[in-house]
């Protein structure tokens, strides 16, 4: 019985993962839309989704029943984890190693090597992290199955299989996050179809290929109308230990006068008339910043404060 029940749990998964998505009414209905839009050829799509795993735990996570665990997001377990010694060590080896296509991309789109790195650094860890998952296999699952995402998800698995047309990518060896966000900076298939580019020069604009990545991520910040001349941010100082007198986030622009007003005053000099103000909490004190246009940018590509400021601190960091 013991031997039963053991053989029953080591079935439950392989089990949840196999579903022949080929049969699917919604994605036959998919392959008909590729072959007439984009003149793929339908037998070639069916063959792709016959070949794709159901990833039930990909799935749960935009279906509200995923739970994260444990994991402390806080300001500071996210700073003591990037913006410590041994992290920036890192950056400076990668910065080494990858030299010549951090100049070259520095060079072509007048974005600085450091704000290239922190971004491969923040969305990867240098490309240790992100590609866990078969990109196929969870925009695949993730296109087909009701969850709140879905019709984005669709929208990017056409996109993808347009890429690996385009770019003549094998589509079922493209590797990335659960959420199929492919390569060192972690791209959407939309994003790098808009953005990507061929650093390396081998004829492809290949998201897996990280001197590729580091072009992709130099072409989007400076399509964006970066400027290596502005401060990105600065620290603010405020009476206090919490701060409430003002809205806080990622697209809160005030007038410098009125941070004045509020008792926010920038630590140094601080060029902008203007600023968006950024709180992060810590355990024992709110955390103030001021953001300028590069941090907005910043936050075009992952909209969140905590986000772009870690990205801003961790390349000033490899400046100084």
């Amino acid at each position: 019985m013991k031997f039963l029940i053991a053989f029953v749990f080591i079935l439950l998964p392989a089990l949840g993962n196999s579903r022949d998505y080929s049969k699917d009414p919604q994605a036959i209905k998919f392959a008909n839309h590729m072959a007439y839009k984009y003149h793929f050829k339908k037998g070639y799509i069916l063959q792709l989704l016959k070949k794709a795993h159901h990833q039930p735990k990909t799935l749960a996570r935009y279906q509200g029943r995923y739970k994260v665990g444990n994991t402390d997001f806080s300001w500071d377990r996210y700073k003591n984890k990037i913006l410590i010694p041994q992290s920036i060590q890192l950056g400076k080896e990668f910065m080494h190693k990858y030299q010549y296509a951090l100049k070259k991309a520095s060079k072509i789109y007048n974005v600085s090597p450091e704000i290239i790195t922190a971004f491969i650094r923040v969305e990867s860890k240098f490309g240790m992290y992100g590609n866990e998952y078969s990109v196929w296999d969870s925009l695949v699952t993730l296109a087909f199955n009701k969850n709140r995402m879905q019709k984005y998800f669709r929208s990017e698995l056409e996109k993808l299989l347009i890429l690996s047309k385009k770019e003549k990518l094998n589509i079922l060896k493209l590797r990335g996050s659960f959420a199929g966000a492919m390569g060192c900076v972690q791209q959407m298939p939309s994003i790098q179809l808009r953005y990507g580019v061929d650093l390396d020069g081998d004829g492809k604009k290949n998201p897996n290929s990280m001197v590729d990545c580091i072009g992709s991520i130099a072409n989007f910040l400076h399509r964006h109308k970066w400027s290596n001349r502005r401060q990105t941010i600065t620290k603010a100082l405020y009476k206090g230990k919490r701060f409430t007198k003002l809205k806080t986030s990622y697209k809160s622009y005030y007038k410098l006068s009125t941070l004045k007003r509020y008792g926010v005053i920038p630590k140094g000099n601080w060029r902008d008339f203007g600023a968006y103000l950024v709180k992060l909490k810590s355990k024992n004190k709110d955390e103030l910043y001021l953001g300028d246009k590069n941090y907005r940018i910043i936050t075009t590509y992952n909209h969140s404060s905590r986000y772009a400021v870690t990205i801003a601190l961790y390349a000033k960091a490899l400046r100084n």
